[in-house]
């Protein structure tokens, strides 16, 4: 049965992000893999091995009293967990693999109380290293019973046509309207002209697939305001992007559209990493 995996560190928000997903899996008809990584596990951990017990009893405790309450809420699937050991965005990334999750769901900021929360601040690390689409979702956002408008944007790059089969499966399995906004960041023909093509061919995949849309176009305006003010105004549910990764010295780092989106948008993010 296909799964989403939600990264639980016990705070504010990785709770509300296992209730957001929850939501979704009950509408899509899918299981649930809750996963706790110990991080404290180190060579040059301050912790003693006794320390180190109480720590896993308590989050093993934690975890059990999590499963008792949510487990009646997901009607539609079942909600396991898995525990694993080391950094939390690599091992957040390896179970999606193993578990072949077709999605990730992790809130964007941690809290206070059970000793560090890595939620928040591992995000970022999260959605570049993931082997699938990783939804991000603030604690403050109020969940709602359905995802009725997916915003998805399509401009000149030649990724941007990527994300389409995976929001039109999406769409289809929430039973979505998919709000198409074409950005032009200049005011040059011939790019413009490229984003009406794109338009067209993301309207036609629409229409065979029974997806209704509605298409608006952004010209001379920065990709980063155009999408977060076109997802204010039409009250959307969820922006779905690109990630628009780029190389650096150590890794991959997410482009600074993708970044300035998840860290300024109210409502959830819906983040797909290009082809490689």
């Amino acid at each position: 049965m296909k799964n989403i995996l939600v990264g639980i560190d016990f705070s504010k928000g990785s709770i509300h992000a296992l209730e957001y997903a929850i939501n979704l899996a009950n509408i899509i008809h899918c299981d649930i893999i809750m996963l706790w990584v110990d991080k404290q596990l180190e060579p040059d951990s301050i912790y003693s091995n006794s320390d180190q017990h109480d720590y896993k009893e308590e989050a093993s405790q934690n975890i059990t009293e999590i499963v008792e309450k949510y487990s009646p809420l997901l009607t539609n699937g079942q909600l396991h967990y898995k525990l694993r050991r080391g950094k939390v965005f690599t091992e957040i990334a390896v179970q999606a693999k193993l578990s072949k999750s077709f999605l990730i769901v992790t809130g964007t900021h941690g809290g206070s109380g059970f000793e560090e929360y890595w939620i928040g601040s591992n995000a970022f690390r999260v959605v570049t290293s993931a082997p699938c689409p990783v939804v991000t979702i603030r604690s403050n956002y109020p969940i709602p019973t359905q995802v009725k408008h997916i915003l998805m944007s399509i401009t000149t790059s030649s990724e941007t046509m990527q994300k389409v089969p995976i929001i039109l499966e999406l769409a289809k399995s929430l039973g979505s309207e998919i709000f198409i906004l074409g950005v032009n960041p200049t005011s040059l023909q011939s790019l413009q002209k490229k984003v009406d093509d794109n338009i067209r061919k993301v309207e036609a995949m629409l229409l065979e697939n029974n997806i209704p849309s509605t298409v608006e176009m952004m010209k001379n305006i920065d990709i980063t305001s155009a999408i977060l003010s076109c997802a204010e105004r039409v009250e959307t549910d969820l922006i779905a992007i690109m990630t628009e990764l780029e190389p650096s010295e150590s890794s991959l780092m997410m482009g600074p559209h993708a970044q300035q989106i998840i860290n300024q948008s109210s409502v959830p993010v819906l983040s797909i990493q290009p082809q490689k």
